[in-house]
């Protein structure tokens, strides 16, 4: 019951600021299963001109019985490699913790760390590789997932 006022919480600083946009993505996650995932996360700088980025957010993804899938609070830090208001495409490393609530019976909940490779494209489509390590089974697993959505290029939006 602890764990759901933590999600409450969370979900109500995602939504309750209208200073900072959110960043939203929606798509599937393949991790030795396809699973429906979305994502979103409130940034803290949301700077064109800075090269790093910190995250609050929450990470669903569909039950997956191969892999620990769930509800993730988490938390993530960016850093924009590839990253210009004159490029069609930007480019983001990081990684990004949490504690995953799963949905299965086959995995505990448990904390997850998430190294990411993070492409977006246009700000609407997106592709993310990295590697999901559970704390809990002390055992990582590679994932790949493409969505729509992101919107991090958006730092660079002017209206002339």
């Amino acid at each position: 019951m602890k764990m759901f006022y933590y999600i409450v919480t969370i979900i109500a600083l995602l939504f309750s600021s209208s200073l900072t946009a959110q960043i939203v993505s929606v798509g599937g996650k393949f991790q030795k299963d396809w699973m429906f995932q979305t994502t979103i996360n409130y940034p803290f700088v949301f700077d064109e001109d800075s090269r790093h980025e910190v995250m609050l957010g929450l990470d669903y993804t569909s039950k997956n019985n191969q892999a620990p899938s769930g509800l993730t609070p988490q938390i993530t830090y960016g850093y924009y490699v590839v990253d210009s208001a004159y490029k069609d495409f930007m480019v983001m490393a990081g990684v990004s913790t949490g504690y995953t609530v799963n949905l299965n019976s086959a995995f505990k909940s448990q904390i997850r760390v998430s190294p990411f490779v993070y492409a977006e494209y246009f700000s609407f489509l997106n592709v993310k590789v990295g590697y999901d390590y559970g704390t809990q089974i002390n055992k990582g697993y590679p994932y790949v997932s493409i969505g729509l959505g992101g919107f991090h290029m958006f730092r660079h939006f002017k209206i002339m």
